[in-house]
């Protein structure tokens, strides 16, 4: 299966597709995180990706908090799921991909909305905060960041400093 073809039910500026894209390069700073037996099905435009594991679970990277979090037990399981509205509206942000397109925001082939500042940091989802960004740095950006911020508690000061 592939995402065009099983959320036929799911507007197609809401999903990237990944069929050329290289998943190693894609998930190389989430190793952490997903598995090396996990493959992607297919991001969001909201910078977010669903992973499939050999068993055939199907689990959600919400990118703003930089959890993994299983959605369903099986791709079949996770199109029943996707095609409820509540579920449709929170997994891919339609409202907020609304609000950035009618915000000039267009998405190109392989790109997504990728956050300026991480809503675990304090910003908000709003348009925004929200910038277009080529899917694979997308993901190359924000890895490191949530693996070096995972075991932090809440409420802990975080300094960056970008280097060359």
């Amino acid at each position: 299966m592939n995402e065009l073809t099983y959320l036929a039910h799911v507007r197609c500026d809401l999903l990237v597709a990944l069929a050329d894209i290289d998943f190693g390069r894609l998930l190389e700073h989430w190793r952490w995180l997903i598995p090396e037996s996990s493959r992607p099905l297919f991001a969001t435009a909201l910078g977010d990706l669903f992973v499939i594991d050999p068993g055939g679970q199907v689990s959600w990277l919400d990118m703003g908090d930089g959890q993994l979090q299983p959605v369903a037990t099986s791709e079949a399981d996770f199109e029943r799921a996707a095609s409820d509205p509540d579920n449709a509206s929170f997994w891919f942000g339609t409202t907020l991909v609304d609000q950035l397109l009618a915000a000039g925001k267009a998405l190109g082939p392989g790109e997504c909305y990728s956050y300026l500042q991480l809503p675990m940091m304090g910003s908000q989802y709003e348009p925004n905060n929200f910038g277009v960004c080529d899917v694979v740095s997308h993901f190359r950006i924000w890895g490191p960041i949530h693996e070096q911020l995972r075991n932090l508690p809440d409420g802990a000061t975080v300094e960056f400093k970008v280097v060359d």
